[in-house]
């Protein structure tokens, strides 16, 4: 249209382009900002005017110029391989306790949703859980847990820090998280599910994080403190 018109104002490309005046607007920045308008002032009111033509295949070129400039890079990004989620699935108590082994090896702090003490009370032996926490407390790794407000007991351990939410938002799907590692516990039947992936793990993560700073640091009432063992 401007190569048609010369140099107009915009009420003039309006009629011409039968376009709206903020879509001309737009396109005049964009073609003020690749050099293929410019324009002058008369009366204080904006006459715009095309370059030459060739000005285009300048244009073209330079981007071309930008894009060989970038294509390595762009190629890399490409074939860079995606991290892979690796999924693995144990039975039973042996199974727990070979993740239970996981995280040890791992030496890295780990943060639990969904935790209820009671259950894991009932549901593993003793010499499990005292020979995990003992373990945990020689290596110097810490826990946060997320728990019911209404929990029957938690551990009286100095490698714990729980904090407690309504039991309304209580999902009772005990959920781990350590490393690039995300473990969920189905209890019926017992079922570990492992996931090898650090954005998910960072993910859960970042939900526990969202939870934590809302939970309360105190149950809503007293509860039975429990060593691990007992």
């Amino acid at each position: 249209a401007l190569l048609k018109l010369g140099s107009v104002n915009v009420n003039k490309i309006k009629l011409e382009t039968k376009l709206h005046r903020t879509t001309i607007y737009d396109f005049l920045d964009k073609l003020i900002n690749k050099g293929l308008v410019n324009y002058v002032i008369k009366n204080n009111v904006n006459y715009y005017q095309a370059t030459e033509p060739e000005k285009l295949l300048h244009y073209t070129k330079e981007m071309e110029t930008r894009v060989k400039e970038i294509m390595p890079k762009l190629k890399q990004l490409r074939t860079q391989p995606k991290e892979e989620v690796i999924v693995e699935v144990y039975r039973g108590v042996e199974g727990f306790k070979s993740v239970l082994n996981d995280m040890l090896r791992s030496k890295a702090d780990l943060v639990w949703l969904g935790v209820d003490e009671a259950k894991f009370n009932k549901t593993f032996s003793k010499i499990i859980i005292k020979q995990h926490v003992r373990r945990q407390k020689e290596l110097g790794i810490h826990e946060r847990l997320l728990t019911s407000e209404k929990a029957e007991c938690i551990y009286d351990t100095k490698t714990a820090t729980y904090r407690y939410i309504p039991e309304k938002y209580f999902e009772p799907t005990p959920t781990a998280v350590y490393a690039d590692r995300v473990m969920n516990l189905i209890w019926e039947p017992l079922t570990v599910i492992l996931m090898r992936n650090k954005d998910l793990a960072n993910s859960y993560k970042k939900h526990f994080e969202q939870l934590w700073k809302i939970a309360k640091k105190e149950p809503f009432s007293k509860i039975r403190k429990i060593r691990a063992g007992e």
